[in-house]
């Protein structure tokens, strides 16, 4: 799990600082004024269908061990041929590309995790915040120790392509750890298909609740790529050194989020919980558009970082949860599915063209010479469609507390 989040934490973080070097008049001028954003839907297509189709592939067919090592291996040549890649149009195909493997190879890590852990699966939470520490260790190469090495270059490391050659030997790695892990033949269910249809179904027709659940994620989920895609670009604009380590403050926040949850699921019940994640949107966002360098600005800079934990743990982790425990046995799988498709589909998808037009407007305008970065209008915007989100959860879900996750009454069930 640590290895599997090395990868992607070494390239994604800075990716679009390479992108906004490379912008308009600015390096190779190999991107248009909007790329930095449409450069995240491809992410948001490796979310959409893969992870079902290697999923039922690995239930079905294939060793799933070894379906990691394929998917590994397939992921360090795609990023050889993104490193070479000249024209924007070829470097978006082999990105689509790259998360047709990378975002099931992490599902598959999960599945492999908890077919082993049986009945001990009160220890996934450990092996599955292992896989944040290495994202940290990642951000940490990245944006401290490669460029202490590099120091005496006049290349700026997060504006090239060197994070990705070293996410190319980053992923031979796990490639060849992969294929050290238990063995995990399938388990011949080659009926999951028609079984997660059918519970999709059932689950969209019958349960209003949830489906109103899902539209409120969905919207919860969208202005998540201000950030997701632009952070790294932000900070560098800003001449902050080390962005991408800095960056990693949110990861660490990030696990004592996660360790601190299930006492505040106790306390404050999912819809609170959800609900101060969505909040925490809205403050990340007025910070960094009022952020700066120096002085108190850069405080509201850090607090827009530090509040990462914060707002991934408790919209998109809760919201995990709340369904998981909201859908009957018979419809657990479709719930979760449905949520996955909606959130880190869907939702991303949606955001990442919404921000790659914003760009366009108040990043990065068409003729520009030096392109003008009206950071403040940008994450305001960000800020202003999660106010929106809250304004949608109060409407069809209220803030009223519910019965914790595990005592949801039979009759209350999805």
């Amino acid at each position: 799990m640590f290895l599997q989040f090395v990868p992607p934490g070494l390239w994604t973080v800075t990716l679009s600082s390479y992108i906004g070097a490379n912008t308009g008049t600015e390096g190779s001028g190999m991107f248009d004024s909007s790329f930095v954003g449409i450069a995240g839907i491809s992410g948001a297509i490796g979310a959409l269908v893969s992870p079902l189709l290697f999923g039922a592939l690995a239930d079905s067919w294939f060793r799933t061990e070894r379906m990691i090592a394929l998917m590994n291996l397939t992921c360090a040549g795609l990023l050889a041929l993104l490193c070479s890649a000249n024209s924007q149009g070829w470097f978006l195909v082999v990105m689509i590309a790259y998360y047709q493997f990378s975002v099931p190879a992490i599902t598959l890590n999960y599945s492999i995790a908890l077919r082993h852990l049986a009945g001990q699966r009160q220890y996934f939470p450990a092996i599955r915040v292992s896989g944040t520490v290495g994202w940290i260790v990642a951000m940490w190469i990245v944006g401290s120790i490669i460029p202490w090495w590099w120091q005496q270059s006049s290349e700026s490391v997060e504006t090239s392509t060197w994070p990705m050659k070293f996410a190319i030997v980053a992923h031979l790695i796990v490639a060849l750890y992969a294929l050290t892990l238990p063995k995990t033949p399938p388990l011949g269910t080659a009926t999951s298909w028609r079984r997660l249809l059918d519970g999709c179904l059932q689950l969209l027709s019958g349960h209003p609740r949830l489906v109103r659940f899902l539209l409120v994620s969905f919207c919860a989920t969208v202005p998540a790529q201000f950030y997701n895609l632009f952070a790294n670009l932000y900070l560098n604009k800003l001449q902050i050194p080390h962005a991408a380590t800095k960056l990693s403050g949110g990861q660490v926040v990030e696990i004592f989020c996660m360790l601190a949850l299930p006492m505040l699921l106790y306390r404050w019940g999912p819809k609170r919980v959800f609900v101060i994640g969505i909040l925490a949107w809205i403050v990340r966002y007025v910070s960094l558009a009022f952020g700066d360098a120096s002085g108190w600005p850069m405080l509201l800079v850090w607090i827009g970082i530090l509040l990462h934990g914060v707002c991934y743990v408790f919209v998109y982790i809760t919201g995990f949860i709340y369904v998981d425990h909201a859908a009957t046995p018979q419809t657990q799988s479709a719930a979760q599915g449905l949520l996955a498709l909606v959130t880190t589909g869907l939702g991303h998808l949606v955001g990442a063209l919404v921000t790659g037009w914003l760009q366009a407007r108040y990043l990065t305008p068409p003729g520009s010479v030096v392109p003008p970065y009206d950071w403040q209008a940008f994450f305001l915007t960000g800020a202003f469609g999660s106010l929106l989100s809250l304004g949608l959860f109060w409407l069809l879900m209220g803030f009223k507390r519910e019965v914790l996750p595990g005592e949801i009454e039979p009759d209350e069930a999805v």
